[in-house]
Formats: C-alpha cells, sequence, structure tokens
C-alpha cells in the first residue's frame, strides 16, 4: 500500500449531512479544510450538492482554483440510495479534481478508518445511522441507513427529536421536561412555533438534530430524560450492530463511530453495555482517515478486500495527466501550475465520456444477460440527466422556434454518431409536421455520404465546419445547433463560431461539463453521461441522450410553431394507406364527427389534415379554413379563435 511520503496526491473528503471535511496530502505537505454538510447525492440536485460541498472546504483549505490530484477519494452521503447519479457525479470530479476517483458510502469511509480495511462491525452514527458489517471475504451487509422519515434509529437526529418531544410535551403539561423545555427555546425560540420552524426547514433532520450536543450537555449535569434518551440511543444503535454483525458473522468486532460518538462516555459507555464486554472495540481512525487509506488502495490497486464488494467501492479512472503532481506546487502560490500537454489525445482522455468503468474490467468475462443488465442499467441514467437540464432546452427551443416563426431556418451539426442521429432527426420532420425540406437540415461531417460509411476523420475538420456553414447562407435569421459527446469536436466548434459570426442563433449540446463547444454560444446544453460500459464508445449513454434530446428539442420546436393541436400531428402529409387512415381518426377524434364525415372533409381538403378540421369545426369551405390557418400563424387552435372573431364581428 502507499506510504504516506511517497509522490502521490491524495485528496480525501469526508461529506455528511451535517459538514464537509476535506485532507489533500501531497509531496508538499498538507491541507486541512472545512465546510457545510449537504443532503448528498440522493438529492434532486445531488450532483451538484456533492460539487459545491467539495468547492467550499477546498477553499477553506486554501486550495488554488485548479488543483489536481491524482487521487480523489469520497466517503459521501446518499451512496447507496443514488447509485444512478454515481457515473455522472464521478465523470465530474475526473473533469475538475482528479485522474482517478473513489467514490463510496460514509459508512464504507468510517468502517475503512475503524478498521483499517479490515473486518468488522462499524455503527456509524451522525446525523443519521446505519451499520456496515465486511468480513475477509469481501461479503457485506448494511443495516439502517433508510433516511429520518423511516430510520436512522439512535442518529443525532433520533436524539434530538425524543429531545424537542419532551420539550413540548413540557410546554402543553404533558409530562416531558422542563429543563429541556429551557434549551430548547434558547436555541430555538418560542416553542409554540417551533413544529412550524422544523416542517418548513430545508433539512429537517439536520435542524432537530442540531438539538443532541443540548441533550448531551444536559444528561451530563445529571438530567434524568436527557440521561435517559442517551441510553436508549446507545440501546438502540447496539441492536442495530448485533444483528448486522449476526447476519454475516457473530464473531466480528463492533466499533462505534461517526460524529454521535464524539459525545463520549454518554453514548460510548452504554453501546459497549448492551453489546458485551470484549466485543466493542475501539476505532483506529475516522471517516476522513478511511477516505484516504481507500483512495490510495486504489490508486496502488490494492483495495482491502474486506471493502472490495460488489457496490461498496465505485473506482472510476480518466487518463493519466501529465506533471499531475506538479500542479500541486501551486496550491501555495509558490509556482505556476503545469502548462496543458501539447498532445491533443491528453486533453480528450480527461473527458468523462472517456473514463473507464473499473467495475466492469471482467465484462467480456460475464454471461451475456449479465451484459445486456449493465447495457441497459447504464441507459436508465439518461432520462435524469435529461430532466436536470429541462430549462436550458426549453429556452433553446423558444428561442429556436422564433427565429423559425420569422423565416428562418434550423441546422443540425455533428460527427460521427451526433451526426447520424441529427439527420434521422431532421429528415422525419416533413412526413411527420409538414415541413419544408430546407427547414431543418442536418449537416454531417463528410457529408451525407458519411450517413452510409462511416468517415469518423471528418470530425477534425475545422475548415470544413466553418466552410458547410457559409455555404449554407446562414444568416441572422437561423438556428444551429452543434452536437459533440466530448463538446471539443473541431467540426462543430468551428461551425459554430461561423453561425454565431453570422449573427445566426448557436446551441451546444454536449455530455461533459464545462465543454469547449459551450463557450461563447447562446445556449449551452451539457448532459453529462459519464464513462460507457464500453470505455469511449459514446453511441451507447451519450449517443441515447442525444437522440433523446434532438427529438423533443424538435418535437418541442414543432408544437411551438403550431404543428400539432394537443397530442395529434395535424401537419402531417397523408401520402400512404397509413397515414390517410391515421388522417380519418385524427379529424374524427379533433372533431367528433363521423369517419365518412371525416373522410370527405379530407378529400376535399386536398387530404390537409389542419384545414379538414377547421373547416368541420366551423362549418366553412377549405378556402375559408386555408384563410383562418394563416391567420392564426398556422395552428388549429389560432384558426378556430380567428373565426370565431370573424363570425362574432359579423
Amino acid at each position: 500500500m502507499t506510504g504516506p511520503n511517497d509522490a502521490t496526491t491524495t485528496l480525501a473528503v469526508d461529506l455528511g449531512k451535517t459538514g464537509c471535511r476535506l485532507l489533500l496530502t501531497s509531496p508538499q505537505g498538507q491541507w486541512h479544510g472545512e465546510g457545510p454538510g449537504e443532503v448528498g447525492l440522493a438529492a434532486a440536485d445531488g450532483v451538484e450538492q456533492v460539487c459545491r460541498a467539495l468547492r467550499t472546504a477546498a477553499e477553506d483549505a486554501g486550495l488554488a482554483p485548479g488543483t489536481r490530484a491524482d487521487v480523489l477519494s469520497i466517503g459521501l452521503v446518499g451512496y447507496h440510495a443514488a447509485s444512478a447519479r454515481r457515473e455522472e457525479l464521478a465523470a465530474r470530479l475526473l473533469q475538475d479534481w482528479a485522474d482517478l476517483v473513489v467514490l463510496a458510502g460514509d459508512v464504507t469511509t468510517t468502517h475503512a478508518g475503524a478498521f483499517g480495511g479490515g473486518p468488522g462491525v462499524v455503527v456509524a452514527a451522525g446525523t443519521g445511522a446505519v451499520a456496515l458489517a465486511a468480513d475477509a471475504q469481501g461479503r457485506t451487509v448494511v443495516h439502517d441507513g433508510w433516511g429520518f422519515l423511516l430510520g436512522d434509529d439512535g442518529s443525532g437526529y433520533a436524539v434530538g427529536r425524543a429531545g424537542l418531544r419532551a420539550a413540548l410535551a413540557h410546554q402543553e403539561g404533558r409530562g416531558g421536561s422542563a429543563a429541556l423545555a429551557h434549551a430548547a427555546q434558547k436555541r430555538f425560540g418560542d416553542l409554540m412555533g417551533l413544529p412550524a420552524v422544523v416542517h418548513s426547514a430545508d433539512h429537517p433532520s439536520r435542524l432537530i438534530a442540531s438539538f443532541a450536543p443540548d441533550v448531551a450537555d444536559l444528561a451530563r449535569e445529571g438530567e434524568d430524560k436527557a440521561v435517559r434518551i442517551w441510553q436508549q440511543a446507545a440501546a438502540t444503535l447496539a441492536t442495530t450492530g448485533r444483528a448486522c454483525r449476526d447476519a454475516l458473522d457473530p464473531s466480528l468486532p463492533v466499533c462505534l463511530a461517526g460524529g454521535l460518538a464524539a459525545v463520549g462516555d454518554l453514548l460510548t459507555v452504554p453501546f459497549a453495555d448492551a453489546l458485551g464486554e470484549g466485543t466493542v472495540v475501539t476505532p483506529a481512525g475516522d471517516s476522513l482517515a478511511g477516505a484516504l487509506m481507500l483512495g490510495r488502495a486504489a490508486w496502488d490497486g490494492e483495495l482491502p478486500p474486506a471493502l472490495a464488494g460488489e457496490d461498496t467501492v465505485t473506482v472510476v479512472r480518466g487518463a493519466p495527466r501529465a506533471s499531475v503532481a506538479a500542479s500541486h506546487s501551486a496550491v501555495d502560490g509558490s509556482h505556476a501550475a503545469p502548462e496543458a500537454a501539447a498532445d491533443v489525445t491528453s486533453g480528450i482522455g480527461r473527458l468523462g465520456t472517456e473514463g473507464v468503468r473499473e467495475d466492469l474490467l471482467d465484462l467480456d468475462q460475464r454471461p451475456t444477460e449479465a451484459v445486456l443488465r449493465e447495457l441497459w442499467e447504464a441507459e436508465s441514467t439518461v432520462a435524469p440527466a435529461l430532466l436536470r437540464v429541462a430549462p436550458d432546452v426549453a429556452e433553446a427551443v423558444d428561442a429556436i422556434a422564433a427565429r423559425l416563426r420569422a423565416g428562418g431556418r434550423l441546422f443540425y451539426l455533428g460527427a460521427g454518431t451526433p451526426g447520424r442521429l441529427a439527420f434521422v432527426d431532421a429528415s422525419e420532420l416533413p412526413p411527420t409536421y409538414g415541413t419544408p425540406a430546407d427547414l431543418v437540415k442536418a449537416l454531417p461531417a463528410g457529408g451525407v455520404e458519411a450517413m452510409v460509411l462511416a468517415r469518423e476523420g471528418a470530425e477534425d475538420d475545422a475548415d470544413s465546419g466553418a466552410a458547410v456553414i457559409e455555404r449554407e447562407q446562414v444568416g441572422p435569421d437561423d438556428a444551429v445547433v452543434g452536437i459533440s459527446a466530448s463538446g471539443r469536436t473541431p467540426y462543430v466548434i468551428a461551425g459554430l463560431r461561423e453561425a454565431g459570426a453570422r449573427g445566426a442563433l448557436t446551441v451546444a449540446v454536449s455530455n461533459n461539463p464545462g465543454a469547449e463547444a459551450s463557450a461563447g454560444v447562446d445556449h449551452a446544453i451539457e448532459v453529462p453521461t459519464g464513462p460507457e460500459v464500453i470505455s469511449g464508445s459514446t453511441r451507447l449513454k451519450a449517443g441515447t441522450a442525444q437522440k433523446l434530446l434532438l427529438g423533443a428539442l424538435s418535437t418541442a420546436v414543432m408544437v411551438r410553431l403550431g404543428k400539432t393541436h394537443g397530442p395529434f400531428m395535424v401537419d402531417m402529409q397523408a401520402s400512404n394507406v397509413k397515414l390517410r387512415d391515421r388522417a380519418v381518426r385524427m379529424v374524427a377524434r379533433v372533431t367528433g364527427c363521423g369517419t365518412d364525415h371525416a373522410e370527405q372533409a379530407l378529400e376535399d381538403a386536398g387530404w390537409s389534415t389542419k384545414v379538414a378540421i377547421v373547416m368541420v369545426l366551423t362549418d366553412t369551405s377549405p378556402e375559408q379554413a386555408r384563410t383562418a390557418l394563416e391567420q392564426g400563424d398556422g395552428s388549429v387552435r389560432g384558426a378556430l379563435t380567428t373565426a370565431t372573431s370573424t363570425e362574432m364581428s359579423r
């Protein structure tokens, strides 16, 4: 295992609900930082919460902007509850902080610190509570950790809640504790308003747990109710630890760790008594020490067997950077940060989409069904990532629709998979929404021929990207969407820059945070999808994200342009038997008329679904319906409003 004096730079982080601690060790020294905790990865914005907490602690440590480590190891709350977000988080951390990322639950790093990577049972009690048992063969059992609504028995939250309940009970004359009521009033103010304060808090469990130190102070003074609260917490934690141990190996040692254990004998003595003499051991180190140990072990490829089991630790490796250690001489400002490597591939290798999933090194040896499950489980992370950028996409959609409504056009730029997906999306719009062929056009690198025979080298031709924009005479009325998984494709970036210079609306879509393509565009949409199941094969998750995003973007634009009515694509071209049957059913459904009436209306309207619907609903001629549609900006609803207004004015 790597020793403390080697050349490896390790960034260890312990992130809980109450606080975040950071330790950077490098040949130049050590830096410590602290900051507020977060709800963690399980929150709706969990990835951003983790990154925010890390940045704050790094600033507190005095780390220079851009500081990187060889390895970042983080124990965090929400690791197990939000497994689908681990890849996105790892991609962000690889991009911004380190070349190897180790993710684990805060209970895992607590276990690693307590037992030095060896077997045992740790009962980790802080704001929440959870127990982890691990044996020498890597088998693990986890108990509790269910969150404050369902579990966290014996936690700081549980102690604080019991104390506040006793305070409120006394306030109402139902027993309780006068001392706890006085302490609660001192901390929170008027107790009559306490329930409202708690229930309206952003993080109620953290707020309630903040009362645990007051309960401890009173217990040390001998206040009976407070003493019994701590005894109950100890007994509950001991029960959790015993059940966790017995489910795996009754001979395993047990220790109590976490922030709550800092109260000392109030908790540790009754905990040990409940488990029996000789069973409980003192932890060797804390969770931050555990994160440091796991990071160094992962860097050496020697994770301890007790903690190397499935779903215990996630290790994701990016491409190594040149002069990584040198970058940390900038921590104290004594040296400049290293210059970027001249080899362009070094920059590509650092991208999250190029990462390697260390848990899949034996993928080719797994059963076929297992391979399929890995692929589909990875794909399941795409939709949540897209939902997080919905506001950004909505702004782009509205801006694009405004350009097209004013007579402009929409162009897609892409190379490889993005180019092919863009070509498919653009080609399907005319038959679906009756758009002119030149309204939305794909400009793939390598031309249309690349749709049949891949020309992957075309993506590096920046001159071609600029030239195709010039050839299409893109102007201020137009919109250009550039799609690139890496966010650094020269063909796409050059095309976007040329389009921007010509006054066109520019939108960059990429699958890595901080993408080069995002710089200088009107709308930057970044959907980090992280490492692929097959490393670097961005036709998988990244491709799925691009397909879903383009399909939604173009569909939403068509909705804004009045190409739909409710869920019906009323501007489609009824060019075959299936589509004519669909048009008849559509007119009948929207207007409530019979199918014979609907078919006759379509015949009179030249099989224009829109015109037929307006004709039936307003009892007008095809010519009058077309006029109403023109006056209603092409929308059925607009045409109906126009027709109604005209009728009322007569």
